[in-house]
């Protein structure tokens, strides 16, 4: 199933259905392959995000920075579209392939999410690297985005990867959301991974930031208070290299319902 119909690109994303317009050839090829892991068949009244237009002398760096936006758009609308109906993370999720598992990492942007989910993803469910919605149930619905990779010579710019370019895979359960950590990406090389506990409190000043739309439940802190407690809390960890992670995801991805 290619997704794409002329120049409409039919994806799903947080379960909601888009239709992804694409007029460019060049950015066409491009997103069609970007977003790969997020095809689905067409469906009735699914929200339009028109993909944005590029010169036609455009050097290669305007139309990376083009489809850079273009996620940007995308992944505006779907949380729009379900807010209200999942708590959504800025976070970026593994699962395990098996069981469903899944780990949220919460980070602000630009911390290292990628990095991690880059790392320690293959061989395991790749749900998103960017936003978590879960669901009163606390089953994940999955974005399985193209990874947003930052340029090493043009650190503001980023490349829009397919995952299984970067050797990751969907999820082939339907992910739940096992434990969540708050990543902080501030030890010196070297260092021991830290983990530590963050009391409720804490944790609802550290979370709400990082989320999208809590206010449009009903007692929205005690809505967040209430998922933690059913994950059994939030931990804040320390670390520098995301390969150090892997002990703390192997736990959570561990973990039965």
């Amino acid at each position: 199933m290619t997704g794409l119909a002329d120049d409409r690109l039919h994806v799903e994303a947080l379960g909601a259905s888009l239709v992804i317009e694409v007029e460019d050839p060049r950015l066409r090829a491009l997103a069609q392959r970007a977003w790969s892991a997020c095809q689905t068949s067409p469906v009735e009244n699914a929200v339009v995000v028109r993909a944005p237009s590029v010169r036609a002398d455009a050097e290669p760096r305007e139309i990376a920075a083009a489809l850079q936006e273009l996620t940007q758009l995308v992944t505006r609308e779907a949380i729009t579209a379900r807010a209200g109906q999942l708590t959504m993370f800025h976070a970026g999720a593994l699962c395990d392939r098996s069981s469903g598992a899944a780990i949220a990492m919460v980070a602000p942007g630009g911390t290292g999410k990628t990095t991690v989910v880059r790392t320690l993803g293959p061989g395991r469910g790749y749900v998103s690297d960017e936003t978590v919605g879960v669901a009163a149930d606390l089953t994940i619905a999955t974005y399985c985005k193209p990874l947003s990779v930052r340029r090493p010579d043009t650190p503001e710019l980023k490349d829009e990867l397919a995952p299984e370019e970067l050797g990751l895979s969907a999820p082939t359960v339907r992910p739940w959301l096992a434990g969540m950590v708050l990543l902080r990406r501030d030890l010196p090389r070297g260092a021991d991974v830290v983990i530590e506990p963050v009391d409720v409190l804490d944790a609802l000043a550290l979370l709400a930031p990082e989320t999208s739309s809590l206010s449009l439940f009903e007692r929205p802190l005690h809505h967040l208070a209430d998922l933690l407690d059913s994950v059994g809390g939030l931990r804040r960890v320390r670390y520098h290299d995301a390969a150090d992670l892997e002990p703390v995801v192997s736990d959570v991805l561990g973990r039965t319902r």
